[in-house]
Formats: C-alpha cells, sequence, structure tokens
C-alpha cells in the first residue's frame, strides 16, 4: 500500500469533519447508537443529491421478511439496462438514502437505470439473507422489469464494500448468462483471518452468525468457482487495507478465464467513494465504473489486469 494520502483527498475528509461528518466505530459505540452516528455521516456526505428524472419506490419479500428498493432513470428512455446496486458499510449499517448520492451519479453518468436494493442488517440478519434479497430483486426484475421501465436482460451488478462481497456472490449464482457485468469497489474478496484487522473480524462474525475460523467458503467470493461470470472492473485505492483483497480476486478471475480490469487508485483509502462531493477524485471513480458497465452492456471494449 502507499504511504502518501492523496492530498486532494485529505482536504476532502478535513472540510467533512468541519461539517461535522466523522464514521462511527461500532466496536467502541453500542451498535444502535454507531448506526445513529454512521446515518448522520452519510447524511453531511450526501449533501443535496443530484438530480435524476425520476425515482420509484418498490418492495419486496423473502423468507426473512420484506424489503425495499428504489428504481432511479436519468432519462425518459424505456426500457433501459439497469445497474444493481449494493451498498457498503459493513453489512451492519445503511440504506438506501445513505447510498442515494452514488446511485444517483451512477444513473446520470451510466444513462441506465440503477436499482437499489436495501437489505436487511447484520448481525440481526446473517448470511446468506442479504444475498438471497440480492439474487430475488434480479428476479424480480428480470420477471417483471419492463413493468417499470427497466430491461432486466441487461444488467450489471454494482458494489461497493460490504456490497461488492454480495454482488460477486451473487454473480457465482447467476453467470454470465444472466449479468452482463460486474462493478465492484473494494469488496472484502478474501474474507477474515487471523491476521484481519478487529473491525473486519467484527463484520465478517456479525455476517456470518459466527466468529470460526475458517469462516464459510459459500460466503468468501475467492474461494469459489469463478468460471463462467461475467466480466468485471475492480476499483480499488491503494491506501485501503482491502487492497490484497482486490488483487487476488482480479487473479482468481483472470484464472479461471473472466475478463477482468484492476484500477488502482493512488493515495485513497477504503470507502473513497462515498466523498464524491467533496473529492474530484471520487467522482472521476464512479464515472470510470458508469463507463465499465457501459462497455458490459454495449460490448464496447475488452479488459485486462492493470
Amino acid at each position: 500500500m502507499t504511504t502518501t494520502p492523496d492530498p486532494e483527498f485529505v482536504k476532502a475528509v478535513a472540510l467533512a469533519k468541519a461539517q461535522g461528518a466523522e464514521p462511527a466505530d461500532p466496536l467502541k459505540t453500542p451498535l444502535a447508537e454507531a448506526r445513529q452516528q454512521q446515518h448522520r455521516y452519510f447524511e453531511i456526505l450526501g449533501g443535496t443529491p443530484p438530480e435524476v428524472l425520476s425515482v420509484q419506490e418498490y418492495s419486496l419479500e423473502t423468507f426473512f421478511g420484506r424489503f425495499a428498493t428504489r428504481l432511479y432513470f436519468p432519462s425518459a428512455e424505456r426500457p433501459l439496462p439497469v445497474l444493481v446496486f449494493m451498498r457498503g458499510a459493513g453489512w451492519w449499517a445503511g440504506n438506501l438514502d445513505s447510498h442515494d448520492r452514488t446511485m444517483r451519479l451512477l444513473a446520470n453518468k451510466s444513462g441506465m437505470a440503477v436499482c437499489g436494493v436495501d437489505y436487511h442488517c447484520a448481525p440481526e440478519a446473517c448470511f446468506p439473507t442479504q444475498l438471497d434479497e440480492l439474487l430475488a430483486t434480479v428476479q424480480w426484475l428480470r420477471e417483471t422489469g419492463l413493468q417499470t421501465g427497466v430491461d432486466g436482460s441487461r444488467m450489471v451488478l454494482v458494489g461497493e464494500s460490504a456490497g461488492a462481497t454480495l454482488a460477486a456472490l451473487a454473480a457465482v449464482k447467476l453467470k454470465a448468462d444472466q449479468v452482463q457485468g460486474l462493478v465492484l469497489f473494494y469488496g472484502n474478496f478474501a474474507g477474515p483471518s487471523l491476521q484481519s484487522r478487529d473491525y473486519s473480524r467484527w463484520v465478517w462474525a456479525n455476517f456470518l452468525g459466527s466468529h470460526s475460523l475458517p469462516a464459510d467458503p459459500a460466503a468468501i467470493p475467492a474461494q469459489m468457482d469463478l468460471k463462467g461470470l461475467p466480466p468485471s472492473w475492480l476499483g480499488v485505492g491503494d491506501c485501503d487495507p482491502l487492497v490484497g483483497d482486490s488483487i487476488v480476486f482480479a487473479d482468481r478471475l483472470v484464472a479461471a478465464g473472466v475478463a477482468c480490469q484492476l484500477r488502482k487508485y493512488p493515495g485513497v483509502p477504503h470507502a473513497f467513494v462515498m466523498m464524491s462531493r467533496l473529492f474530484p477524485g471520487a467522482d472521476s471513480a464512479l464515472t470510470d465504473a458508469a463507463q465499465a458497465a457501459r462497455n458490459f452492456v454495449y460490448k464496447s471494449d475488452s479488459f485486462v489486469v492493470d
């Protein structure tokens, strides 16, 4: 990892802090209180959201209960290809509002619809609940998407952090015949280990409902059979403690014959795209991700590991 943070990112963090935005630490704060603080953090980072043409709210149901989905449309064209977006926040925090800005930007930059999935948080809901909710959303879009204005046959799964892990797991089940591409920011693809940070082990224990190691391999993308996955774009900062996960996962994809591009962004840490209002580099990275999604849908590019 680089030891030189991007000075513009450092300025953005200082500005966010001056506005009252500081991430919560659930290892030091009761979970309910940490969620409230994290919600406030996301709210300040999001600011006034970019305009999109329209937003539609829906809800779906799995065995665990009902969960919300939200569709963003950047234009009046119908049907539009769709990006299915899974948020980060360690599986324990966040909702559709927390990542509203990111989803709006992706819709505007890609020219495609974006469907956000408000999966249930851990530890109240454990694996595979969140994966089942993503798969249920994919099935809903494929079966009824034309009624809502999307073309479920032209779909890219997009995720960041914990959401990237879920998107990768879903792609293992769906394969390239159902999904045209993967766009993944800094996922925890390799799972927990004794060498993992305390926070990383904590989020995995909550997600899996167990502190046991080795963790359930069915929840770890880098341990899955990746043959038949759609072409993939991975973005990660080289100051991210999980940068190694993206490198390992990219190598596994290439070994499985999957076209893959790994984009490493200098001087930025984990979750940097959440700073898109204050840090131009995050906005630029989202432009890269949106272009990769367009390439997958419209078959206009090829990919190699950097």
